[in-house]
């Protein structure tokens, strides 16, 4: 009965340690995020599961595009949503962006007010680990 009680403690904490490592605190300060780019996600320095999106929400007026661990996603594999101004990796079969793997990356955004050419885009990037 002893020995019941005693695993039965064990696995509880281990549970417990699991919702804890898992649920601490994500990073919130965006105040380093250029006018253009209300949001990005995952958060800078966030752990997130491999499976979590990739996006940019710009700012109205604003269009551009994303790039991957220094590496430019084709038009085919990004969900542009116009009225939210918002880039979201959505890469199709057989798109090397399909799988990330597990580890450090860095989202790029490329971003220029909507009717300026291309070369005008200003970048913002941004790092996070996946698992």
């Amino acid at each position: 009965m002893l020995r019941r009680l005693i695993m039965t403690l064990i696995a509880a904490a281990a549970v417990g340690g699991l919702v804890f490592a898992f649920s601490g605190p994500t990073q919130t300060d965006d105040s380093n995020l250029p006018p253009a780019v209300e949001a990005v996600f995952p958060l800078s320095g966030n752990l997130e599961l491999r499976q979590t999106q990739i996006y940019a929400d710009l700012a109205p007026g604003y269009t551009g595009y994303l790039a991957i661990d220094g590496r430019e996603v084709p038009e085919d594999d990004v969900q542009f949503v116009d009225a939210l101004n918002s880039l979201t990796l959505k890469p199709g079969p057989g798109s090397d962006f399909a799988v990330l793997e597990a580890g450090p990356h860095c989202a790029t955004v490329f971003y220029r007010q909507i009717g300026e050419p291309r070369a005008n885009s200003a970048s913002y990037r941004w790092c996070f680990r996946l698992h």
